[in-house]
């Protein structure tokens, strides 16, 4: 009888540890997601920057850029949630968002949205992210990837 505790004791004791363990990793994973995805976004913004202070460049009044080219990369820089192929790079906010620093929509809803999105009015540069459970949880990682 002893041994019979022991042995369920021991296998509770592994079950416990095997799914701390998986809760660790999911977390590290997401982490992982969120700082490869925001070295992505500097790494495009870094070109925005750049190519709006070249001279003859073709810019917005308030002087950023118009387009975002993917063959200013080598590799694109993805977002990590949106490797696909494809799905568009960029979204190009219109004149008509003024200075928003946001998109209207900043989780990816259907296969036809961007990953990225920028705004040449504000010079913005945002990713998007995968929609969660509630409204608030998708904002919460917005705001960690955007910040």
């Amino acid at each position: 009888m002893r041994s019979t505790l022991n042995v369920l004791t021991i296998l509770a004791a592994g079950l416990l540890f095997l799914g701390g363990w998986r809760i660790y990793d999911d977390a590290r994973q997401e982490d992982r997601l969120i700082e490869t995805t925001r070295l992505a976004k500097d790494r495009i913004h870094a070109e925005i920057r750049l190519r709006s202070a070249l001279s003859g460049a073709v810019v917005s009044r308030t002087g950023w850029i118009q387009t975002v080219e993917p063959s200013w990369f080598n590799p694109i820089p993805h977002n990590a949630w949106f490797a696909s192929s494809s799905q568009p790079w960029i979204e190009i906010a219109p004149e008509s968002a003024g200075r928003r620093q946001d998109p209207v929509e900043i989780a990816i809803t259907n296969p036809n949205q961007a990953a990225w999105w920028f705004n040449p009015n504000s010079g913005s540069l945002r990713a998007r992210v995968p929609e969660l459970t509630s409204g608030s949880t998708t904002r919460a990682l917005y705001d960690l990837v955007n910040q």
